[in-house]
């Protein structure tokens, strides 16, 4: 008798589908931000450090976040290290190449990861959920109520900045990416 995947399913399988989605739709929007500043002879300078408004992160800082959690989520569940060039601060992103290097850096660390030596759902883990600021969980309790929602709020919220500074996009620019896999 066969065995179908999702007998197995483990938080190797729930998480890392998710965060290298979420990288794949920041390469996305970076290549379709430099499309559009091209074509309507903007400065991309300019519009990666929109944010949606006064009080809230400019689009730079959005990716920093989401890469961050992103490489931190494979970091916990292989009870690896990131990559010293991933450890780096916001204002170190300043171009769009710097922004397209960071998250194929971490697409490349997150694709490294390895199911097998995935930790247990119920192991206790201790993560960082922004400057000075520590939790501590069950690791599915990180996965699924800190990683995973906080990574779809900063990819959600530069697609709004790249919208609201005039990109064309829509909702195949980010369903896709998570969708795509499954489908023939």
């Amino acid at each position: 008798m066969q065995t179908n995947q999702m007998d197995s399913f483990t938080l190797y399988d729930g998480a890392v589908p998710h965060v290298t989605a979420v990288l794949d739709v920041f390469l996305h929007l970076v290549d379709k931000l430099e499309a559009h500043a091209i074509t309507s002879k903007s400065s991309t300078g300019a519009l990666i450090h929109e944010s949606l408004a006064p009080d809230m992160l400019p689009f730079t800082v959005q990716v920093f976040i989401a890469v961050d959690n992103a490489t931190q989520v494979v970091s916990i569940l292989n009870s690896t290290q990131r990559p010293a060039a991933l450890k780096i601060a916001p204002g170190d992103l300043k171009t769009l190449e710097d922004l397209r290097n960071h998250v194929r850096a971490a697409r490349e660390f997150v694709q490294a990861a390895n199911r097998a030596a995935t930790i247990s759902p119920g192991t206790d883990v201790k993560f960082t959920m922004g400057p000075g600021k520590e939790g501590a969980a069950k690791a599915h309790e990180f996965v699924n109520g800190f990683s995973i929602p906080n990574m779809y709020f900063h990819i959600v919220t530069a697609y709004g900045i790249l919208r609201k500074s005039g990109l064309e996009l829509g909702k195949d620019d980010y369903l896709t990416h998570f969708l795509g896999r499954y489908q023939s």
